[in-house]
């Protein structure tokens, strides 16, 4: 009797544990929701580590309306622009992760606001900088780009501010950094892979040269900036 006992307990764990595995393998094979994916998403990217230094930074100086409000009113004023850099960058992750392309990248000034420069894109730099990365990326024929552990995409790059984006004075930038993943064979949106603090020096040592302001167009707050980083002294033509 006990002998049956035993044998019914034996196959009622072997029933549950079958059953188990196969709700488990039902699971794995099971697709992703939406949120799911996404959550996915985030979790790969959380795993990527960025890093940038900028090195070699010069400056010059242009005018910029600045509005100081009710009392000083609204004034033309100097200010100091990043004319070009040197900045070195890294990207490495812990895991797999499959984008639909090469991410986005931004290098951005501080207290950006391209509006006031007729502009919608608050980057800075010529060559673009995502541009000069995609370049570095391994891609499939569909266009995919694969980060793998262990292969860090690193590299150093000239910039300059170019005629066409944003001018921006020193201080504390961001480097911004997105992309598309590609989790279960469905493109996410577009997530934020990194926010990186980058110093520019604020001194450049002696007189700057001056470049027109028709010849700029400075995309940070230019009261906020004047105020804050005082006048630069400058050589004008």
């Amino acid at each position: 009797m006990r002998d049956r006992r035993d044998r019914a307990v034996a196959l009622l764990v072997a029933a549950v544990l079958v059953a188990g595995a196969g709700l488990w393998a039902w699971d794995a094979l099971r697709p992703l929701s939406a949120d799911e994916q996404e959550r996915a998403a985030r979790d790969l990217f959380g795993r990527v580590e960025v890093t940038a230094n900028v090195h070699d930074s010069s400056l010059a100086v242009t005018r910029a309306v600045a509005d100081f409000g009710i009392e000083e009113g609204v004034r033309m004023v100097p200010v100091r622009i990043v004319e070009d850099l040197k900045i070195a960058l890294r990207i490495e992750t812990g895991r797999e992760i499959v984008l639909a392309g090469p991410p986005r990248i931004c290098l951005v000034g501080p207290f950006w606001n391209p509006l006031d420069a007729g502009l919608s894109d608050r980057c800075w730099g010529d060559p673009d900088l995502d541009a000069l990365v995609a370049e570095h990326l391994p891609a499939d024929s569909a266009g995919r780009v694969v980060l793998r552990p262990g292969e860090p995409i690193a590299l150093e790059v000239a910039l300059a501010r170019g005629d066409a984006r944003c001018d921006y004075a020193p201080g504390e930038w961001r480097l911004e950094v997105d992309a598309l993943a590609v989790v279960d064979g469905t493109v996410q949106p577009r997530l934020d892979i990194a926010d990186v603090p980058v110093e520019l020096p604020l001194e450049d040592g002696g007189r700057l040269p001056f470049l027109p302001n028709s010849d700029t167009r400075f995309c940070s707050y230019t009261a906020a900036i004047y105020v804050r980083q005082g006048e630069p002294s400058f050589v004008a033509d």
